[in-house]
């Protein structure tokens, strides 16, 4: 009999409290607001630098809004317009920003190279061009 007591009470106080009863109460997980609202995030270059050491020649650079990079690749040229695909760095989902390097042997006195990420959604974006010169 407690037991039937209790069920009937507490359907009750649910029936009495329930949100709809209110004027100003709100179903719960609802909205009145129907605009809806796009946040663009794409990833950036940020610190993008080479050095030169015993003839190897390290990139190193930062992406800002890493989780929203799909990859990265390395460019290089010897003529600085004409670039092919030295390297393909894919991004991780770290949050925020993310460091990353790329390092090979410097075969020619003057090398150019650049960074061209892509991210998740297709938007591309290229790094300024970095010159590299190999001292004799």
């Amino acid at each position: 009999m407690t037991k039937y007591f209790s069920f009937i009470a507490i359907i009750a106080l649910r029936i009495f409290f329930h949100p709809g009863y209110s004027e100003s109460a709100k179903i719960p997980f609802t909205s009145t607001d129907t605009t809806l609202h796009y946040i663009k995030q794409t990833a950036g270059l940020l610190n993008v630098n080479a050095t030169i050491i015993k003839n190897k020649v390290i990139l190193n650079w930062i992406v800002t809004d890493n989780e929203t990079a799909d990859m990265l690749e390395v460019e290089k040229s010897f003529d600085g317009k004409s670039f092919h695909l030295a390297a393909i760095v894919f991004g991780t989902d770290n949050a925020k920003e993310a460091s990353y390097q790329y390092f090979e042997k410097l075969k020619k006195k003057k090398t150019f190279y650049r960074i061209k990420l892509i991210n998740k959604n297709k938007e591309i974006g290229y790094s300024p061009l970095l010159e590299v010169n190999l001292k004799a």
